[in-house]
This record gives C-alpha cells, structure tokens and sequence, in this order.
C-alpha cells in the first residue's frame, strides 16, 4: 500500500515538473494597437517592451496603428512608445497566467505632443526673487529636446501676482541698437526687471544643461500663482 501512494506521489510530481517546464516555453502573441486620446490610430511607433532591464520584445506599428509581439505568460512588462512626437509614453502591461498558447489584444493609448499643448508648469522662483530653484525643468527639457530633434517650445515666465512686467510686450525682443552716443548709454545702464532677470537665469540653466537655444522662444505672461513658468510646445513635425 505505501509503496503505491509512494509511486503516486512520485508521478505527480514529474508531472508537476513537466508542466512547469513546458509552461516555461509557452508564449502568448500580443496583437496590439497603439492610439491617441481621441482613438486616432499612430503609424510608426516603434513599440518596446522590457523585463526588468533587458528587451524582450520589439515592434512598429503599421499604417493602421498595429503591432504583434510574443511575450510570456505570467509577467508584468515596461511597454515603451517612441516617435519623434512622443515624449516619457512609457506604461506597465500584464500579461495574464496561462499554460497554453494564446492571442491577446490590446489598445495601448499615449499622448502625442501638438502645437500650443501645455507640457508642464512650475514653481522656479520664490516671490519677488531671480534665481530659480532646482527644478525638473532643467533636466527634462534638455532630454526632451535630444530625443525629438523637431520640438521646439514656448517658455512664459510670469513675475508673480502685483509684479511689475517689462515694458518691452509680451514677447521677448531682441534690444534695438542704440543710435548715438548719448541712446547707447540711456540702454546700458537701463535696469532690468524681474522678469527679463528670470528669463535669464533660466535660459543660462537650460543651455549649461545642454538644451539647444535657438530651438526656446521665452515669452511674458501671467499665470495661475503658485505657478510661474510654463513649458508649452511652440512647434513640432513627426518623421515617420
């Protein structure tokens, strides 16, 4: 009698094994489709997914917004989205338990930079102050421009509730040549106000940290307090 519940045993157990193992091969293949936020479809995304650190899988989406991917069963993966009018479309995808081959379809949705978009705003500057604080700002917005070489963005500086704005308008103009001796020392020794300081200083972190100047339009404008400076895309072309 033991020795039959011991041979049972036994064979449940290579059983087990051998599930484990075949079950170890099995793969699901991943029909996916990537879109928008209105549900338009986007052609030429090229889709990665990752476990842990390492690619283990690759893909581009067709005219139609689609793309397959063979992923195993029981893990979570880092689905990442790139297109010259992307930017961070990065989501976590599970793929479901499962001991035999399967077809899964799944929409994945990101959000596409277009002109006049709001990427983000800030608090830079304490009230009445020029000199920024360590902000995100000068950290993403340089890696945002290496990655999507046709971005270029709007800066609005605001200088905070009852502060005085330039008198040079809205938009930031290049200072006219003086014309004569006497103009040209009116100019020099002309004060600048608190927002053409901050302008400066933010545009002097943003070059040191490597963004492109001539890719930065910096622009006057008033904003929700605590809120002094936003990040918005002034022009952008996809090269798909």
């Amino acid at each position: 009698m033991l020795g039959r519940y011991s041979l049972l045993g036994l064979l449940c157990a290579l059983f087990a094994v051998q599930s484990a193992v075949l079950a170890q091969g099995v793969t699901f293949l991943i029909k996916g489709k990537v879109v928008d936020s209105k549900r338009n479809v986007l052609q030429g995304v090229q889709v990665y997914a990752k476990d842990g650190d390492e690619i283990v899988g690759k893909s581009k989406t067709t005219i139609a917004g689609e793309f397959t991917m063979t992923l195993k069963p029981g893990k979570t993966y880092f689905m990442s989205f790139e297109r010259s009018d992307l930017f961070m479309s990065q989501q976590d995808f599970r793929v479901p338990d499962g001991k035999s081959y399967q077809e899964i379809n799944q929409d994945f949705q990101v959000k596409v930079l277009a002109k006049g978009d709001t990427i983000q705003q800030f608090t830079l500057f304490q009230e009445g102050q020029s000199n920024s604080k360590t902000a995100e700002l000068f950290t993403m917005l340089p890696e945002m421009m290496r990655k999507l070489l046709h971005l270029k963005v709007k800066i609005v500086v605001s200088a905070g509730n009852g502060a005085k704005q330039s008198t040079k308008g809205k938009k930031e103009k290049n200072t006219q040549k003086a014309k004569g001796k006497k103009g040209a020392q009116a100019n020099a020794s002309a004060p600048l106000t608190l927002i053409e300081k901050r302008i400066q200083d933010i545009r002097s972190k943003l070059i040191t940290a490597g963004a492109p100047e001539s890719r930065i339009i910096f622009e006057e404008g008033k904003l929700k307090s605590p809120k002094d400076v936003a990040l918005i895309v002034a022009s952008i072309a996809s090269d798909f």
